[in-house]
């Protein structure tokens, strides 16, 4: 039977810690699907619908893939609701439901490996992974050597301690001389380098820009108040100010709906699983499970009706 295959870990103490202990993989057996059939076997008479098996679109699959019977797709469990490890140290998220329900339509097991964000698209192009779902923002930049499925949009949302940095309320207030954690190799890194740069530009001081490995970490640095704010997605963003509610360190989320628009997606190897991965999306979607999906996460409101293929035009 075809299964997905998840990692597994630990929370540190506090909802929101996300420190991880990383001691191996458990298998664990979610949606499953039959077998993908022998060549002789008739066609069906009608296109598959919702999460179910098209034959087609395994066939469809690159060869390699077919041969080593799975896709390796890397995450950083750090972006709630999309991706997160629950108080069982198990993976979840609306991508993570998604993946499962890919695993059926397509037929083929997926293993999820755990990987900082950083280090992600040079593992695929190193062909350690074939893909990753971790919120990623479809840029041209990084369309030169990976391919993207687009789903879902986003802007962003400021985090700070509950009760503090009053003025960033006003969602056109600067980041001037501010110290902002971010993690490396996001697109909020990138962000918050040109709004640095505007700053020095115009005279005022420069933000303190602190990077760490992952977005948990940028967290960490708000709460214990070496950072002054960290940047995540608005769906990150507000789902983790509500966790944090009634702690000594609660947060509070400042969204910012006109900055950093995005359009994002799950990552692919270049040049050969996008088309597939496409059709196998569209198939969630056009059957209403896609949203399903999301809606149980509450990001439902995020969500394309059209899955594309390198849909993002703007490096940001």
């Amino acid at each position: 039977m075809k299964s997905m295959t998840r990692t597994t870990g630990l929370w540190a103490t506090g909802a929101l810690a996300f420190s991880f202990i990383l001691a191996g993989c458990t298998p664990s057996a979610t949606e499953t699907a039959p077998e993908a059939p022998a060549e002789s076997a008739p066609a069906a008479a009608e296109a598959p619908v919702g999460i179910a098996y098209n034959a087609a679109l395994y066939e469809a699959l690159p060869q390699d893939i077919k041969d080593k019977g799975f896709i390796v797709l890397a995450t950083d469990p750090t972006d709630p609701p999309l991706e997160f490890y629950d108080e069982g140290g198990v993976l979840v998220g609306s991508e993570i439901d998604m993946v499962d329900a890919l695993s059926t339509v397509l037929g083929i097991d997926f293993v999820l490996t755990v990987s900082p964000f950083g280090n992600i698209i040079p593992g695929v192009e190193a062909s350690r992974f074939d893909g990753a779902v971790s919120g990623f923002a479809d840029r041209p930049a990084r369309q030169e050597v990976v391919d993207f499925v687009d789903y879902f949009t986003t802007s962003r949302g400021l985090l700070v301690l509950k009760g503090q940095q009053a003025e960033l309320k006003d969602a056109s207030a600067e980041l001037c001389g501010k110290s902002v954690a971010v993690a490396l190799a996001t697109s909020a890194a990138e962000n918050v380098v040109a709004q640095s740069e505007a700053c020095v530009s115009g005279g005022k001081d420069a933000i303190d820009i602190q990077e760490y490995p992952t977005q948990a970490d940028g967290v960490t640095a708000v709460r214990s108040g070496r950072a002054d704010l960290t940047f995540f997605g608005a769906h990150a963003a507000s789902w983790i100010a509500k966790q944090s509610e009634g702690d000594a360190d609660e947060l509070e989320v400042f969204l910012r709906p006109e900055d950093g628009k995005d359009i994002n997606g799950i990552l692919l190897r270049k040049g050969d699983l996008a088309e597939v991965f496409q059709a196998a999306i569209q198939q969630l979607m056009d059957s209403g499970d896609f949203e399903t999906i999301w809606a149980k996460w509450g990001v439902d409101n995020v969500i394309l009706t059209t899955a594309t293929i390198n849909g993002g035009t703007v490096d940001k």
